[in-house]
Parts: C-alpha cells; structure tokens; sequence
C-alpha cells in the first residue's frame, strides 16, 4: 500500500513542472485581455473602465458596423480576429444615446493607481477608431490631455508593458449629434495586453 501511495505522489510531483506552467499560461483564455478606459471629452477626466477577456488571437484589430442617425442609429465595435463585440451604443439626432456594451463599467475610485504617471507614448503610437467613412473627430485632439486623465493607472503601466508596441486605439462616441452636446461625449482608449 505505502508504494502505491509513493507512486501516486511521484507522479503528482513530475506532473507538475514549469513546462506545463508555462503552457498553461501561453493558451489560457484570461491572458488575452482589453482595457477599455473612458475619458470625458470636454473635461479630460477619467470616469471609470472595463477589463474585457477573450480567447487567444494573434492580434487585435478593430472591426465595426454604424448605422447613420437620421433620427436614431448605433455603432458597434468589434474585436475583428475574434467577431467579439467590444463596444455597443446609440445614437440620436436632436436626443441622446447611451451605450449598452459593455453593459456597465467600473468606477474610477476601483482602479489601482501609481505615485508616478507613466510618460505618453509617441502620438504615431495612437490610432483613431475609423467606425465610418464619415467618422466624427474634432480636427485638433489634445492627446495630451486625454493622456493625463489615465497615466496615473496601473492598468495602463501592466497593458503598456506588457505590449509596448501596441497601439493604443482611441474612438471618439458621441451619442447626440445634430445639435449634440459635447458634454455628453465620451472618449474610449483601448489598450491590449
């Protein structure tokens, strides 16, 4: 009896090695991951974000649909490797939409922050969310300010280092439009990990 026990424990002891760590980590589903941070347009302050998780894919490319609002329409993001949904929202002429996915995100007061802010990365390294031909940014965008509003988190400083040479995928909503309000404008920065 004791050598069946001896070699029930050998076996747990060799079935366990870092290889196989190692191969748990490369195809676990959790590593694959997008942060979705939201800044206010006008203000430039952070109001809260979502981590997002996906099975693995090679890389992370932003996919869309829009419908135009004659007097209501939408725009949908999508992570394209994966035809994953990353963003759901509204949108109203002469009104105000609202976003639907992700179906609420977490405050600001819930993310970890750092006593050093994390420099801003090279403007070239920001890419603009194409959703339409007719995509809405404003002509001047103060990176700078948008920047700010999150170099403080630690979210960004893993995502950053972890994928330094990612791009850092920026869209604009605007749920009113017609005679939409700035104020109800919203900046969402995708960082992948």
């Amino acid at each position: 009896m004791k050598n069946i026990y001896f070699l029930v424990v050998l076996l747990f002891v060799f079935s366990c090695n870092s290889d196989d760590d190692d191969a748990k980590l490369e195809t676990d589903p959790e590593t694959n991951k997008i942060a979705l941070l939201k800044v206010d347009f006008l203000t430039n302050q952070f109001e809260g974000g979502k981590e997002l998780e996906f099975s693995e894919a090679a890389d992370f490319t932003i996919s869309s649909t829009y419908e135009s609002p004659g007097d209501f329409g939408s725009v949908q993001l999508y992570y394209d490797e994966l035809n994953e949904k990353i963003f759901d929202g509204t949108i109203i002429w002469m009104g105000k939409g609202e976003m639907s996915f992700p179906e609420q995100l977490n405050s600001p007061n819930t993310f970890a922050t750092l006593t050093t802010p994390i420099q801003q990365p090279d403007n070239s390294s920001i890419e603009l969310v194409q959703y339409h031909e007719f995509s809405y940014y404003p002509e001047n965008i103060d990176y700078t300010s948008i920047w700010n509003a999150i170099d403080n988190l630690q979210i960004v400083k893993n995502y950053r280092t972890s994928n330094p040479n990612a791009k850092i995928n920026l869209f604009l909503y605007t749920p009113s439009v017609g005679m939409g309000d700035p104020a109800d404008w919203d900046w969402y920065i995708y960082l992948k990990n």
